[in-house]
């Protein structure tokens, strides 16, 4: 994919068919509360799904959500998006497309269905994000570890994602012998949501309890499990 491509979703069906919305560079989450897409619908869970851009490919991924994320009428927990597919996420489809970067710079990387536009500020504010961000104020990926032997550790990354495992550069990770090499992602988006996904590793990543694929949300109450070792991570 050439780097002046920019990928965007244009609505089938629903209150706004043929709108279309920019991905952002980075994440684009969808769901039925805090989403870049929100969808007012009570099919779509309230982090339902979100589209990564990961060197310069688009990567959709399930968040586990209740109703499942469609992918040409395909239920998928990931996968990488063509051009042409159709992405279905409750009652409402859209489809992928590419198209150059100078063509869509005036589109907007927010979609709300079934809201009016008086409602808009109480969702995520694009200007409030870009602000942050063009004042070059740098987020701090906190992780507090307990690792199996009790031992605790605070560790602070000031980077957006962070890679766990045995070959970290940080951390006790590598006396864990049932910890891959690279075991679990960290990430990061642009709205100041953590994300957590495991990296096919050997022995399986759990989130309270449960073991996990595809991207989560995370917070700072939530027990991340990597072999031994339990996470809880926060940023600030």
């Amino acid at each position: 994919m050439s780097s002046e491509k920019r990928g965007v979703l244009i609505s089938i069906n629903g209150p706004k068919p043929n709108e279309m919305v920019k991905l952002r560079r980075d994440a684009t989450i969808f769901g039925r509360e805090k989403a870049d897409i929100v969808l007012d619908d009570g099919e779509v869970s309230a982090t339902h799904c979100q589209i990564q851009n990961i060197n310069n490919d688009y990567h959709i991924f399930d968040m586990n959500s209740t109703n499942g994320t469609y992918i040409n009428n395909d239920r998928i927990v990931k996968a990488r998006l063509k051009e042409g597919d159709v992405i279905t996420i409750g009652g409402t489809s859209f489809r992928f497309a590419l198209e150059d970067e100078k063509k869509v710079r005036h589109i907007p990387t927010l979609f709300r269905s079934g809201r009016k536009d008086s409602e808009r500020a109480n969702s995520i504010v694009d200007t409030l994000i870009e602000g942050e961000l063009k004042s070059g104020a740098t987020a701090i990926i906190k992780i507090k570890v307990v690792y199996g032997d009790g031992e605790r550790e605070s560790i602070e990354l000031s980077q957006k994602l962070v890679y766990v495992g045995r070959a970290s550069s940080f951390g006790r990770f590598d006396q864990d012998l049932e910890i891959s090499r690279k075991h679990l992602l960290i990430k990061l988006n642009d709205t100041g949501d953590l994300f957590v996904e495991d990296q096919d590793s050997t022995n399986g990543s759990f989130l309270n309890g449960k073991k996990i694929t595809g991207m989560h949300l995370v917070t700072p109450k939530d027990e991340i499990r990597i072999g031994a070792c339990r996470l809880y991570v926060s940023v600030s």
